[in-house]
């Protein structure tokens, strides 16, 4: 019997350059050729699982920089995945793209390969800030790409902003929230700048270096954001979006009703779904699968790690993965969904967590309060011991 997916996540990982915060898998200025052998490795993979892919909710093309690629590169990209997968009617079809390289004849290939939904790398609008996390590009085509976006009929844009970035105050971030939102723009993420191993920033930090782009935090020239303001922007976010219409539903997202990010909830939910390219994540219900994180071993077909967990240690990260959502689970939905009880599976904990004020526990569902929300790291680090 084969096992279907529910949603697909397409990681391409080329981009112009490598900012100072970034973790995740990229390969900066990939050459016409590598691309070219990228998108023919794809699209094998991709034919290797069309039969798992035959009723998708939603497909997601992130990385990296999607938009890096030319139009031809992007359109190829897009076609293999109309041919090997099926999406449902009114599926969410997402792609991530940077305001620098994303072109009229780009959105033009958007627009004609049905994507409906645009998420946009903007990451601040302060040139100041910007340098510090060695943020590359220009907005200066912005407004061009949005309104060429919403001609195509791509109204469902979303855009990406970082706060507590060093030196960063609470104005500059409440100027960032109002000129992103004033966009129109109908999907708003909000993170928290951490500087995760492998970042170029956390290597400036260790070694001590003195760089401009990366925020010269060894030097102490950008001030470093505490707890305390970093939670007064986390809570800014809300206050500003929600004059423009929009509320958070999860931790570091806010819509407006509808236009939540279909594809996020859910994995955020414990559904399957099939992730290709190298570093992508596949998870058919009971395993996780992760291709390798480096382009040669994946385009020679190095085979994925797996993640195997017992049943119940599974259930338990599918539960505190649901909670970092403002709808969190019913018991109906979470017994669906693991074949567990979260009461028998983690009820001491939730007790626990409801009685310090960051769960609302009742008989039919558990939810995080914005206390709980705030404090998500720990939620889930306490369902998850």
């Amino acid at each position: 019997m084969v096992r279907q997916f529910t949603a697909l996540y397409v990681h391409v990982p080329f981009c112009a350059a490598k900012c100072g915060y970034c973790a995740f898998y990229s390969v900066a200025g990939a050459s016409p050729e590598l691309r070219q052998r990228y998108l023919e490795r794809l699209e094998r993979e991709l034919a290797a699982h069309e039969a798992e892919c035959a009723a998708m909710d939603s497909a997601y093309v992130g990385g990296g920089t999607p938009s890096f690629l030319s139009a031809g590169e992007l359109d190829a990209l897009l076609g293999a995945l109309r041919e090997h997968v099926e999406l449902r009617e009114g599926a969410e079809f997402t792609v991530e793209c940077n305001p620098d390289s994303l072109t009229s004849d780009k959105v033009d290939v958007l627009v004609a390969r049905g994507v409906n939904r645009v998420s946009l790398g903007v990451q601040s609008f302060c040139e100041r800030l910007r340098e510090t996390i060695g943020r590359g590009g220009s907005l200066d085509g912005l407004q061009t790409v949005l309104d060429a976006l919403k001609r195509g009929g791509t109204a469902n844009i979303g855009m990406d902003l970082i706060y507590a970035i060093p030196g960063q105050t609470l104005q500059d971030w409440r100027s960032d929230l109002r000129r992103a939102c004033a966009a129109g723009i109908r999907h708003l993420s909000t993170y928290e700048l951490t500087v995760e191993e492998g970042a170029r920033l956390a290597r400036c930090q260790r070694g001590g270096l003195a760089r401009r782009r990366s925020g010269d935090l060894s030097q102490g020239k950008a001030r470093p954001v505490g707890e305390e303001l970093a939670a007064a922007m986390w809570r800014a976010a809300a206050e500003v979006a929600a004059e423009h219409g929009l509320a958070r539903y999860e931790v570091s997202n806010l819509a407006q009703p509808g236009c939540e990010c279909r594809h996020n909830d859910a994995v955020w939910h414990g559904g399957t779904y099939l992730g290709v390219g190298p570093a992508a994540s596949s998870f058919d219900g009971d395993v996780r699968r992760t291709n390798p994180r480096d382009l040669a071993a994946w385009l020679n077909g190095a085979a994925p790690e797996e993640d195997r967990l017992p049943p119940e240690a599974r259930a338990a990260e599918i539960l505190a993965f649901g909670l970092r959502t403002v709808r969190g689970w019913t018991q109906q939905e979470f017994l669906d969904r693991t074949g567990f009880d979260y009461v028998g599976l983690r009820g001491r904990i939730l007790a626990e967590l409801s009685a310090e004020g960051l769960l609302d526990l009742t008989p039919e569902a558990v939810r995080p309060t914005d206390r709980g929300l705030l404090f998500a790291d720990h939620v889930a680090r306490r369902l998850l011991s």
